[in-house]
């Protein structure tokens, strides 16, 4: 028996060492090979019978513990999990059945998808609320700009005045 020269390079283990080096084998016709006897084999000509044959049968392979249906999901111990976490109270710190969030300064929420465990944390409100409109540059109202004195404002400041002016000597002479 010839030992293989360890300084010679092999050539990888998908390429048929009967062939020529430089010429790959048809996929096709590997594929074929690998698949003789394989559920893959079956054939489309008449639709998938196979899985048809495992419904009627009820013979789902993803069917649960006492062939519960799972509607084709794959089974899983979890719900059974949380069932009996559930009886026993000690689920009672699990923070995803709250749907609110803090972190931050910020306020979040969890956006289920159908079970406690399928969720995605959205904010509960934007981080900036911009607006393109100028802000404070009115009383909303009178209507006038901010920034815009009347004549009838600076009489009725001169009065109020002129009024706690008053007021306040009155209140001394008591």
């Amino acid at each position: 028996l010839k030992q293989p020269d360890p300084s010679v390079p092999r050539p990888p283990a998908c390429v048929s060492r009967s062939l020529p080096p430089g010429i790959m084998e048809d996929v096709e016709a590997t594929y074929a090979e690998l698949v003789k006897g394989s559920l893959k084999a079956a054939s489309m000509e008449h639709g998938l019978q196979t899985t048809a044959i495992y419904w009627e049968g009820q013979l789902n392979a993803y069917r649960g513990v006492f062939g519960q249906a799972t509607y084709g999901q794959k089974w899983t111990w979890k719900l059974v999990d949380d069932k009996i976490r559930a009886g026993w109270g000690l689920d009672a710190g699990d923070v995803t059945k709250t749907p609110y969030v803090f972190y931050g300064d910020r306020g979040y929420f969890r956006k289920y998808y159908g079970d406690k465990d399928v969720y995605e944390i959205v904010p509960s409100k934007k981080k900036f609320n911009f607006s393109f409109f100028p802000t404070g540059t009115s009383d909303p109202l009178s209507g006038k700009p901010s920034g815009q004195v009347s004549r009838a404002d600076v009489f009725a400041a001169v009065m109020k005045s002129a009024f706690s002016v008053d007021l306040d000597y009155k209140l001394k002479q008591m």
